[in-house]
C-alpha cells in the first residue's frame, strides 16, 4: 500500500497557503501539487499492483479534485478560490484519514 506521508507534505504546503494567501502564487501551490502528484501515482501503483484496499479508487477520484483546486489556486483565472482551496483542504484530510487508518489496519494484520 502507498505511503501516505506526500498526502500529508501537501497538507502541510496547503495549511502554510492557506495561512498566507498569497495574491499570486506562492511557493506552497507548487510544493502541493508535486506532493499531490506524487501522492496520486502511489494510489494508482497500488490499482496497477492489486495491492489496492476496496477504497483505493474513490481516494484516487478525490485527490485528483484536489489537484485540480489547487491547480486554480496555483493558476486563477482571477482571484485564488480560497474557499475551493479550503474545501479541497479538508477533503485531502478526510481522504489521508482513511489512508492512515487503512495502513494501520494493513500493518496490525
Amino acid at each position: 500500500m502507498v505511503s501516505s506521508d506526500s498526502g500529508h507534505h501537501a497538507l502541510v504546503a496547503i495549511d502554510a497557503a492557506l495561512a498566507q494567501r498569497p495574491h499570486k502564487d506562492g511557493h506552497q501551490f507548487s510544493a502541493a501539487t508535486r506532493c499531490l502528484s506524487a501522492y496520486r501515482d502511489g494510489l494508482i501503483g497500488d490499482l496497477r499492483a492489486g495491492r489496492a484496499v476496496p477504497d483505493t479508487r474513490a481516494r484516487l477520484g478525490r485527490v485528483n479534485a484536489v489537484i485540480s483546486i489547487v491547480l486554480a489556486g496555483q493558476f486563477p483565472l482571477d482571484k485564488v478560490p480560497w474557499t475551493g482551496i479550503e474545501a479541497a483542504r479538508s477533503t485531502l484530510a478526510e481522504v489521508l484519514r482513511t489512508d492512515d487508518a487503512a495502513l494501520s489496519t494493513a500493518s496490525q494484520s
